[in-house]
């Protein structure tokens, strides 16, 4: 009903940072999507643009979050202490980053929204902006998200991670169990668990080896996946993790999340695209 009450826009091209995407281009990566339930994106997010963003990254406030075994506290906004990090993972505020210029730049970007789009089959709306450092551990934390589990805040949604810094094997690679966000994906012995994390001896035993995926790739890389599927972020080991995560849904209905405001936009791209689809930025506005 939301692709025939909410067709896709008439973009007038689809270029922008993951590359110049012809119509069959756009077309390649949603099928790949469907089928896979992920796609890495050859083109990667400049130098310069990974350095900005991690300037910010390391200047910008960002509350640690609660482990696994601690009491709840509130965390007072600080700048994330990298050079002696006392939790695993700490978030930034989404008011803070849907008012960062370079962000706004990547939610106005005509070649990620129309990847959204073409998933989606119907208008996307930008509803999740979010960035976090992970930090290294001895053991994974269910809190951040390292254990295996899948989202079902809406609809209908596609995810884009983009990676800040590199990531080898030993800086928590995301992970994602491949065709598992399909219709039946999910085992019902897993389904019986409720939504819960999972470990990986409960994963394991339901899929092959060959349908565990693990992205490891330098920074800039940027991956699109449907996170109905299992996924989790693996536990850092070295060193630690940037990754800034772009959410698109066809609707606003489900998941209820705190109320933030695009406040005099300091993007002339972003700018342009709230005037001519304003749906697109609804859930900011």
């Amino acid at each position: 009903m939301l692709a025939m009450l909410k067709r896709p826009y008439p973009l007038v091209d689809h270029n922008g940072v993951l590359g110049h995407l012809s119509t069959d281009d756009v077309d390649a990566i949603g099928a790949d999507l469907s089928l896979r339930g992920y796609h890495v994106f050859m083109q990667r997010l400049s130098d310069d643009l990974c350095d900005r963003l991690l300037e910010f990254a390391l200047a910008a406030p960002c509350a640690r979050r609660q482990m696994d075994g601690e009491a709840t506290t509130e965390s007072a906004a600080a700048r994330y202490p990298r050079e002696k990090p006392d939790a695993v993972l700490y978030d930034f505020r989404e008011q803070d980053l849907i008012n960062n210029g370079l962000i706004q730049n990547l939610m106005a970007d005509r070649s990620i929204i129309a990847v959204a789009q073409n998933y989606l089959s119907a208008q996307p709306i930008v509803d999740v902006v979010a960035m976090w450092w992970s930090a290294a551990s001895e053991l994974p934390d269910k809190q951040a998200a390292q254990y295996w589990h899948f989202d079902m805040d809406r609809i209908k949604w596609l995810k884009f991670f983009v990676y800040l810094t590199d990531v080898g094997p030993e800086n928590g690679p995301h992970s994602f169990v491949e065709g598992s966000h399909r219709r039946g994906g999910i085992s019902k012995s897993l389904l019986q668990k409720g939504y819960s994390r999972l470990t990986d001896e409960e994963v394991s035993a339901n899929y092959s080896p060959d349908k565990f995926i693990e992205f490891t790739a330098p920074r800039g890389t940027v991956i699109a996946e449907d996170t109905r599927g299992l996924h989790k972020g693996k536990h850092v080991t070295k060193r630690d993790r940037l990754v800034l995560q772009l959410q698109f849904s066809n609707s606003l209905f489900g998941g209820d999340y705190p109320k933030c405001t695009i406040r005099n936009p300091s993007s002339p791209q972003l700018v342009e695209m709230m005037a001519n689809y304003p749906r697109l930025y609804s859930h900011y506005t």
